[in-house]
């Protein structure tokens, strides 16, 4: 286990305010413990990429499952997609999981680090794209659906998609949110609280699996990660309450905003 050198009463404090920036957003559209936490993990908490990874999921398995409990209460979870989408995604996360942390034994640290920096930029450049698309395309469909039962056809989708995702969660720890998204909204028509609700659920299931096999390796900075969650409890329920209150559209649009300052962030940061 990894633990951090200051503890300071500075460090100790950025460390919860973070964490409650992060689990309002995280609660208001599922998106967070991979998208932003990544940025705040390399250039606030300075900690290695594959560490950031690490600690990123552990994060993720506490916080949300908070987050869980009170979209639950709202109604705002999507069971039936939720169980086709991680039937593919938790063998994938394990697999990925694994599948990076020998990678880091056997390749010298500053050339992974560079190109694990890199790699999650890239990943969120392309999620950001979709999302500013399909939070400012024109004809935007209203009719949206949350609990209904699933066609063949979208069960089988799930179970693709969700392999997918599975494997950019493991390698990565973002995926929780922001992957998972456009296929809820894109394969599934899920409305925008039913997605960030549902989003928050199967990617507690994900980071279970890839934060225990980080844990193993030792690639868990596991203060920070406690740090942050004791800041973010409170702000999930703010985060939660106020995304139950906002128009679709609207939610959707904070998302995409979301996504492209976590990508300029980590752009900014890249050779740093």
């Amino acid at each position: 286990m990894i633990f951090p050198l200051d503890m300071s009463f500075t460090f100790l404090i950025s460390q919860l305010i973070t964490g409650l920036v992060l689990g309002i957003f995280i609660g208001m559209t599922g998106i967070g413990a991979g998208v932003l936490i990544m940025p705040a993990l390399l250039f606030v908490s300075h900690v290695d990429p594959a560490v950031a990874v690490g600690t990123s999921l552990v994060f993720s398995v506490l916080s949300k499952g908070f987050g869980v409990w009170e979209h639950w209460k709202l109604g705002s979870i999507d069971k039936e997609t939720n169980f086709s989408l991680s039937s593919g995604a938790v063998p994938m996360v394990l697999v990925a999981s694994f599948g990076v942390n020998v990678l880091k034994q056997s390749v010298p640290p500053d050339v992974f680090n560079y190109w694990m920096k890199a790699f999650l930029a890239a990943m969120v450049f392309l999620i950001s794209l979709y999302l500013l698309w399909d939070a400012f395309k024109k004809n935007q469909d209203d009719r949206y659906k949350c609990g209904d039962p699933l066609t063949a056809g979208q069960k089988v989708k799930g179970a693709f998609y969700g392999a997918g995702i599975g494997g950019l969660v493991g390698a990565t720890s973002i995926g929780g949110g922001i992957f998972i998204i456009p296929v809820l909204t894109g394969v599934f028509k899920l409305s925008a609280k039913c997605v960030v609700g549902t989003s928050i659920l199967i990617s507690v299931a994900l980071t279970l699996v890839g934060s225990a096999v980080y844990l193993y390796y030792g690639n868990v900075n596991l203060v920070i990660a406690l740090l942050l969650v004791v800041g973010a409890v409170p702000g999930i329920r703010i985060g939660t309450r106020a995304a139950h209150s906002m128009p679709n559209l609207v939610l959707k649009r904070v998302m995409a905003g979301l996504a492209v300052i976590s990508f300029v962030s980590m752009v900014a940061g890249l050779n740093h």
